[in-house]
């Protein structure tokens, strides 16, 4: 029966005391960056992270809540193969203590590594695009693709390739951290991670052990490559894709890689670098299968094996959403029109020629005396007639310049960060309540613990910021 690893909270509260938390001297004088609470924590899927100054550097401490998230010997295996690789430009020294810190009468493993003063990358290519900064652009997609390749030839695979996990230095330089999934050779045999990466940057239907190998950065790699490489191209695509938890693309673009609105764009932008690589993309998600190929090559399209089958894999398999031809007219032959954003053909019904007359809505016409089946004459077009059917239009012809989807209006941009431009009052409201409530709190604590009623002072203002801070947090993440 496994142990239940402790909460991000069970670690805030423990290492307000680093002196009694750690058992090691390396970490006992630890001053944490502290916030609210105490010790201000970044929490991820597997572990919380928090920023310590240890002996004059600043450290990221990376304490675990999940059990099967990594281990020392991994850990050890990664530092020493990144120095024989010669990979420090990327990834930071780490180091792995067992048993490091006391938490609710258990001792739990600690790692740390360098803290990298950057930003991320979402964050660093949104500041780009506000400024309209194309050639920046250009060249992170550049320094993105150096920095893949660097890790495939050296046979490296972060594992879990995304815009958090990807800080920008003050000098420009990419950094990785996060590294639960990596594989490299001396790992080659053992199982596989639990993590299955972030769903934005990961292909369809892969399991974690599926994916787990020397290529699994590929898709990834692609994905932000090509991200960055189209946004060179219009700036005004991060307005319409970017959510706040990706760069363009979402889980379900890689489901239907051909109808969404990211393809959608994406095709309208009619430039052929962009096209060869969304076409590459669209190859790599064919269902339960993860590239083995290196991005370079997959770039390239020199790469062979499976991957050359899979070309247009969504329309043989009839992936594809697109509506069947429709069937041409008794006795008259398809007309075919292409469409560009599908890339497929469709059947366009000619124009019949007009009847003589129009028949009432009710009546059959015919010939006899009978008032019922009487010829109707031809008459304007009004009230209980039905009008003419308009002529389709003309097959395009040869040489005519390829149809462009209309880009829609660009929505007026505020001064203020994405974090404040999609505020409400409402929020602005409960946020204030929520402050208050806090500031309420720790007031009611402070009389009663002066009337020796320690124990009820303490309990109603650790409500009151229970509930304060629950208000605050509601209204932080609020998408678009």
């Amino acid at each position: 029966m496994s142990v239940r690893f402790p909460s991000a909270v069970d670690y805030t509260l423990a290492l307000q005391h680093p002196d009694a938390a750690f058992s090691g001297p390396a970490l006992r004088g630890a001053v944490f960056t502290s916030g609210f609470m105490g010790p201000e924590g970044i929490a991820g899927s597997s572990a919380v992270v928090f920023r310590a100054d240890v002996g004059g550097t600043d450290y990221a401490v990376r304490c675990y809540t999940r059990e099967d998230a990594s281990s020392p010997d991994r850990y050890a295996a990664l530092d020493t193969y990144v120095t024989v690789a010669r990979l420090r430009r990327y990834v930071g020294a780490v180091t792995w203590y067992e048993q490091e810190v006391l938490v609710k009468g258990l001792r739990w493993p600690v790692l740390t590594m360098e803290w990298i003063a950057g930003r991320h990358l979402n964050e660093y290519v949104g500041d780009l695009v506000d400024d309209g900064d194309t050639d920046a652009l250009r060249s992170l997609a550049s320094r993105w693709l150096a920095l893949v390749d660097d890790l495939q030839q050296a046979r490296f695979a972060h594992g879990d390739l995304q815009h958090g996990n990807v800080l920008v230095d003050a000098d420009g330089q990419l950094r990785l951290v996060d590294f639960d999934s990596v594989w490299i050779p001396p790992l080659r045999g053992q199982p596989a991670p639990a993590e299955t990466g972030h769903p934005s940057y990961q292909p369809p239907g892969i399991t974690a052990t599926g994916r787990w190998g020397p290529y699994m950065d590929t898709f990834p790699g692609l994905v932000i490559y090509l991200a960055l490489t189209a946004l060179a191209k219009s700036p005004e695509l991060w307005e319409k894709l970017n959510n706040g938890d990706n760069l363009l693309f979402e889980r379900r673009d890689f489901v239907r890689p051909h109808d969404t609105e990211a393809w959608t764009l994406l095709a309208g932008l009619a430039d052929p670098e962009t096209d060869r690589l969304a076409a590459r993309l669209r190859q790599f998600c064919a269902p339960g299968q993860a590239p083995s190929m290196s991005l370079r090559d997959a770039i390239s399209g020199e790469g062979t094996g499976p991957e050359a089958a899979r070309l247009n894999w969504w329309e043989r398999t009839g992936a594809t959403p697109a509506r069947p031809p429709a069937p041409p007219a008794a006795g008259m032959p398809p007309s075919p029109r292409f469409n560009p954003v599908h890339t497929q053909v469709v059947y366009q019904r000619p124009a019949l020629p007009p009847p003589a007359a129009y028949q009432r809505p009710g009546l059959v016409p015919g010939t006899g005396p009978s008032p019922a089946r009487r010829p109707v004459p031809a008459a304007p077009l009004g009230v209980g007639s039905w009008p003419e059917p308009e002529p389709l239009s003309p097959v395009r012809p040869a040489g005519w310049p390829q149809f462009t989807p209309a880009t829609p209006a660009k929505r007026a941009r505020s001064a203020l960060p994405f974090s404040l431009r999609h505020q409400t009052p409402l929020l602005w409201a409960q946020r204030g309540l929520g402050i208050f409530a806090a500031f309420a709190g720790l007031v009611l604590s402070g009389l009663f613990a002066g009337d020796h009623q320690l124990v009820l002072g303490i309990a109603l203002g650790t409500v009151l910021v229970i509930a304060s801070v629950t208000l605050i947090m509601l209204t932080v993440n609020v998408k678009r």
